[in-house]
């Protein structure tokens, strides 16, 4: 017998090493910048943002400061080797796509939540964690991130033949608590949410999409 996971959704977790010191360094960059209201504040107000949640402009990665060049290095390099890992690109052709990036960080204090919603117009997202927040065990959903399975009628009837599926073909959602120095790449496509956080100390993320153009 032969058994293929024909639609796999691929997600990539990389865990920068010794990232305290460059976490401290995009807090405190992160939170001046918050202080400047709307200079840095992204135009865009989304629908699904609720409660106190400051998003940046999308041009993270272009910032000259050294701990935002680190950490747009460190993302390109995780995405460029999720795309030699999940294609049959040969590296000299790898070398040939030209990356494009939007990026932004959110720093969300108590209440404040993302509804439902994916990345449009981009291949790959991700999502880096600078400081998850306060850790509450009474409240572990704090600021958690929940994916959501794209096969739409994957779990439209469940019983003990589909209910104890391993991971790869499992149903339903998959939630993600973050954790700091720690960065998550996915499909764009793959719709998610952000539970409310109740944590005092502000929980700040670094988000971004990527999309490869066809080279010429």
């Amino acid at each position: 017998m032969s058994i293929a996971h024909l639609f796999a959704v691929p997600f990539a977790d990389f865990r920068m090493e010794d990232p305290e010191p460059l976490s401290r360094e995009l807090a405190e960059l992160f939170l001046s910048r918050e202080t400047a209201g709307d200079t840095y504040r992204s135009e865009l107000r989304r629908q699904t943002q609720y409660g106190p949640v400051f998003e940046s402009r999308f041009d993270l990665f272009q910032w000259p400061e050294p701990p935002v060049k680190r950490l747009a290095r460190f993302c390109h390099l995780a995405v460029a080797g999720v795309l030699e890992s999940v294609s049959d690109y040969s590296k000299e052709e790898l070398q040939r796509l030209k990356f494009n990036y939007h990026a932004w960080f959110h720093i969300t204090r108590r209440g404040g939540y993302q509804g439902l919603h994916h990345h449009q117009n981009a291949t790959w997202s991700g999502i880096y964690c600078v400081d998850p927040g306060d850790q509450l065990p009474d409240r572990p959903e704090s600021g958690a991130v929940r994916f959501h399975d794209p096969r739409a009628q994957a779990d439209q009837y469940m019983d003990a033949g589909n209910g104890r599926l391993k991971p790869a073909i499992r149903h339903g959602a998959h939630t993600i608590r973050h954790e700091a120095g720690t960065l998550l790449v996915f499909p764009s496509y793959v719709s998610h949410e952000i539970f409310p956080y109740e944590g005092e100390r502000p929980r700040i993320v670094v988000a971004f999409n990527c999309w490869v153009p066809d080279p010429t």
